[in-house]
């Protein structure tokens, strides 16, 4: 039985979201006594030799304006990163994939801060069931969120912020190209982090260069790359949809490799978040369907 070319997009962008989905649990079992700023730098330099290998011959086009776009780029990309790598250790893997979702509720309210476009009803509906769907995740009881929690937070409104800063550039830059400057820019910002914590690169243990080399090939390099060519068969919001796959892998993975589980009230709480990013995901499709017809 031979397969078509969009159903072989969808099970590429599936197997991605199983990448993504692995790195929580990685991460939280190696990043104990390292400063994250350390870890993401040796990621991201691993990452843009994996990236620049794959742009080959587009290196030659490099010009000030893709370096610019990057580096801006790479800004909330690096701040997401961070913020995701410090507060893992301190929250549960399947928590922090789900809060990690979030970036697609926060996206439409930074776009209306920014670009003054009106939130939709759908938007509402879908911001509203997130943050119940938060508070049941990360409350307990009369307890605040834990530090971790807020940490990842944070994680998902850079990310959100990264989304709305690269749909303004990723329409008039070559996508590798640009891919590959904000690894740079993202290197660089964490080295500066990391500062003199950057030596402890050199007692990373095997597991650790494990864990960060398959982070940098296979959930950066390789994830980009099939990203980039899944989506030339997969429509951009069938494609969001199934990439809201990953928190519901990191929670699986989260049980498999490190025996995390969560109590009843943080699963609904998980399912409130998914369906509050389902709904913004299914409105938005709504949307540009409407749009293409009239």
């Amino acid at each position: 039985m031979k397969l078509s070319p969009q159903l072989w997009a969808d099970l590429g962008l599936v197997g991605i979201c199983v990448i993504w989905g692995t790195s929580f649990a990685i991460v939280k079992t190696v990043v104990v006594g390292i400063n994250p700023a350390t870890f993401i730098t040796v990621r991201f330099v691993m990452a843009a030799l994996v990236i620049g290998a794959m742009c080959g011959g587009r290196l030659r086009r490099l010009d000030r304006k893709v370096w610019a776009a990057g580096l801006l780029a790479s800004v909330p990309l690096m701040a997401g990163f961070l913020t995701q790598t410090a507060g893992l250790p301190l929250t549960t893997a399947s928590k922090a994939g789900f809060i990690t979702g979030m970036h697609v509720v926060f996206t439409p309210l930074l776009d209306w801060a920014f670009a003054k476009r009106p939130i939709a009803r759908y938007q509402m509906v879908g911001v509203g069931l997130a943050v119940l769907g938060l508070g049941l995740l990360s409350i307990e009881g009369l307890e605040p969120p834990s530090p971790g929690d807020l940490l990842v937070l944070l994680c998902a409104l850079a990310f959100a912020v990264h989304i709305v800063v690269l749909s303004k550039f990723s329409a008039v830059h070559d996508g590798f190209l640009l891919s590959f400057t904000q690894m740079v820019g993202a290197a660089l910002l964490a080295g500066a982090v990391a500062n003199g914590d950057l030596v402890q690169a050199a007692r990373f243990g095997r597991e650790v260069w494990m864990s960060v080399t398959y982070l940098a090939v296979m959930g950066t390099g390789v994830a980009y790359l099939v990203q980039t060519l899944a989506q030339r068969y997969t429509p951009p919001t069938r494609a969001a949809l199934l990439m809201q796959l990953e928190p519901v892998f990191a929670a699986a993975f989260a049980w498999l490799l490190i025996g995390e589980t969560m109590t009843a009230r943080q699963y609904a709480g998980a399912a409130l978040i998914l369906a509050g990013i389902l709904a913004c995901q299914a409105g938005d499709a709504r949307q540009a369907k409407m749009g293409a017809e009239g």
